[in-house]
């Protein structure tokens, strides 16, 4: 499913490389526009985290990953940024997790990490998803810095991301209305 979103820009964003519009497009995981943001993502960690990419890039995609939904921005027609939604399961709550949050260069400071966030929060608030997860690094203060700014609480490592020494692990609750 494929659907055409108008996203706004948070007032005062700064007009930044390839300034215009932004328009967010919900898709699959497939999309070949969000697997060249995750290529191009992979490619930048994979310096930062050389060490522990083998064992990262095998929890990422475990078998059987149920995949809710796909966001990507573009401006015109590249695509600048994405995050996903991927489904945990039942237990205490309905549970999902955020991956793959991530800006290409020509999409940066334009706010649109925070606008990810925000179209994944959305998505999970419409399929009732009480909670949700997000795991990142510790050699991306950036990313740890804007999760701490949208709401997200820091928690100890939960599996199977706690084999990795890196690992830093958050959760949001999922208001019924926003």
């Amino acid at each position: 499913m494929t659907t055409t979103r108008a996203a706004t820009e948070p007032s005062g964003a700064p007009a930044a490389r390839g300034a215009g519009e932004v328009r967010w497009v919900e898709t699959a995981w497939e999309d070949p526009r969000a697997e060249a943001l995750r290529d191009a993502m992979d490619a930048e960690m994979g310096v930062r985290y050389a060490d522990v990419e083998d064992v990262f890039s095998t929890l990422v995609m475990p078998p059987g990953t149920a995949w809710l939904t796909t966001w990507v921005a573009l401006v015109g027609e590249e695509p600048v940024a994405t995050a996903t939604l991927r489904w945990l399961g039942e237990g205490a709550g309905r549970l999902a997790e955020v991956k793959k949050v991530y800006v290409a260069p020509a999409g940066r400071r334009r706010g649109l990490a925070s606008q990810a966030l925000r179209q994944v929060e959305a998505t999970a608030r419409s399929l009732g998803v009480d909670r949700l997860h997000l795991h990142t690094g510790s050699l991306q203060p950036e990313a740890i810095a804007l999760y701490e700014r949208e709401g997200w609480e820091q928690v100890p490592v939960f599996a199977p991301y706690d084999v990795l020494p890196v690992s830093v692990c958050f959760t949001k609750p999922v208001p019924a209305t926003p």
